[in-house]
């Protein structure tokens, strides 16, 4: 089959039989009034996310993509372009969407009761999508099969191996409306739905799976909106954005939920690890998310329920930065911390190392616990900049070896003192003078006049396990080609300083808040 017919995943048609309209008994719900999609949610999904509208969804989605995408390169545009070729439609352009027959001001929602996902979506035309898929189907000569469920044709046709895709066209529910919905405020409306279902463990013969309307059947009846408990968590998260509230995805992921699933596919020959590591993650409860954008700022937040005993367990391993590092980082176009123990980390992970045949300790080689970099000025092509480093060390043999590398450094070091506490200078005439302290358990370097002097002044509250700053005018574009260079390529280099000039600044933080281990991630385009 080729992969054009994967069009069939994502907005299949079928023809929809005159039936009874089946109305979700949710009408009083709240999150269904406001998320009309959520309506057709399963009392206890595995994972679940929603949008007022796919227009939302698809601005979430394209702010993400070109958010996190500079990693790889990866744009929305790109992206967009890339999955046109494969479905014949742009899923991420409003007018991809109107192709199909989607009304880009509907609702949208994607949910599972295991990991097999189901994608429903308010159609403005069905008969737009019917077209459209009757001509992919004529070109690609798909075969599929249909059976007749809860008065609705539901369609199924093998993709690949074990992997099938299920569509239905139900034109006749009646949904209760939201805010601005077509059903009006405040009361029912009938209007069309696609659903599409995934499938992965179908047959492996050459004809289509054998038609399985069970996923439809459960999802279309009428369900009590167990899920509101969970779901009340993203919509917290959604209200602690900064981005605009109205707009995004929210949803949540019942974590426990797929690591019983993850155990119940280990191989009874697995190690014995495979299992340690899996319980390793036991107290990680819901993970609830928000993401939310205005085609200028992006923001989004992941938070995970640890529960008391394992936040605090997190909390106390975190050690926090020198007192004035907070400062300087915020007046640096890149600032990165890590302050949650490496030693900590490598005994958590230990039971999952050795479940591939390794170990941890390639995190605890060189003796670093934590590790603090703020960059104030770089200028390549002069060999110049300014800056502070600092890092908690269980062990400082390997940087002081670092440290005897320096040629004829006892004629260029001399002793000095910053804020009270010991450490050393080397100056090298006319290339640079740098500051450093080095105890068995600390380590800092600084370069540029008085920066040591403000890097150990001050003091910290409640430090991040995590953070990573960029403010991108704050260094030329050579420069930045010139940072990612030194960790990639050059093609690569190129490639994400041209994405990132489209960015005026850019933040991570991950954080403890009280029983919940929260991911932030924000940015601003120029």
């Amino acid at each position: 089959m080729r992969l054009r017919s994967f069009a069939m995943i994502s907005v299949a048609c079928a023809c929809a039989h005159p039936h009874h309209p089946r109305a979700p008994n949710l009408t009083e719900n709240p999150d269904v009034r406001e998320f009309a999609a959520l309506a057709w949610a399963p009392d206890q999904p595995t994972y679940l996310w929603t949008a007022h509208s796919v227009r939302d969804a698809q601005r979430g989605i394209a702010d993400a993509i070109d958010s996190f995408g500079m990693l790889t390169g990866a744009t929305a545009a790109g992206t967009g372009q890339l999955l046109e070729q494969v479905l014949s439609v742009d899923p991420l352009s409003e007018s991809g969407v109107q192709r199909l027959g989607v009304d880009p001001a509907g609702a949208v929602a994607m949910f599972s009761t295991g990991l097999d996902p189901t994608i429903v979506v308010q159609l403005a035309s069905p008969d737009t999508t019917r077209a459209f898929f009757d001509h992919i189907k004529a070109t690609n000569g798909v075969a599929t099969r249909s059976i007749i469920v809860d008065g609705v044709e539901v369609s199924t046709v093998k993709l690949f191996g074990h992997v099938s895709a299920s569509w239905a066209i139900d034109s006749s529910s009646t949904w209760p409306g939201g805010p601005g919905g077509p059903g009006g405020p405040g009361g029912p409306g009938t209007e069309p739905w696609l659903w599409v279902h995934f499938a992965f463990g179908v047959d492996t013969a050459s004809q289509p799976a054998a038609p399985d309307g069970d996923w439809f059947a459960k999802a279309h009846a009428p369900h009590r909106g167990a899920w509101t408990t969970s779901f009340a968590r993203a919509k917290q998260l959604r209200g602690a954005s900064s981005a605009a509230a109205n707009g995004g995805l929210l949803g949540f992921i019942d974590t426990r939920a797929l690591l019983a699933i993850a155990r119940a596919h280990v191989p009874r020959e697995a190690p014995a690890q495979v299992i340690a590591c899996i319980e390793r993650f036991h107290p990680v409860g819901l993970a609830g998310f928000a993401i939310e954008g205005d085609g200028h700022h992006a923001g989004g937040r992941l938070a995970f329920d640890l529960g008391p005993t394992a936040a605090a367990s997190v909390a106390s391993a975190v050690l926090p930065p020198p007192g004035g590092f907070a400062a300087l980082a915020s007046t640096a176009p890149i600032a990165v911390q890590w302050n949650l123990d490496l030693d900590a980390i490598a005994r958590f992970l230990a039971p999952c190392a050795a479940s591939i045949g390794g170990d941890a300790d390639f995190l605890t080689r060189f003796g670093v616990r934590t590790a603090r970099v703020a960059v104030l000025t770089l200028e390549p092509e002069r060999r110049s900049g300014t800056g502070v480093v600092a890092a908690d060390l269980a062990d400082a043999t390997y940087l002081r070896g670092l440290l005897d590398q320096i040629p004829h450094r006892s004629l260029l070091e001399s002793d000095h003192s910053y804020a009270g506490i010991a450490g050393h200078r080397i100056s090298i005439p006319f290339v640079l003078s740098l500051d450093y302290v080095l105890t068995d358990r600390l380590g800092m370097l600084a370069v540029g006049d008085g920066l040591m002097d403000k890097l150990v002044a001050g003091t910290t509250a409640r430090p991040p396990l995590f953070a990573l700053d960029v403010v991108v005018p704050g260094l030329s574009e050579a420069t930045w080609n010139y940072v990612i260079a030194q960790a990639t390529n050059e093609w690569f280099a190129k490639r994400a300083t041209s994405l990132l000039q489209r960015w005026h600044d850019g933040h991570v933080r991950v954080t403890i808040d009280h029983d919940a281990l929260v991911v932030e991630a924000s940015g601003n385009r120029r």
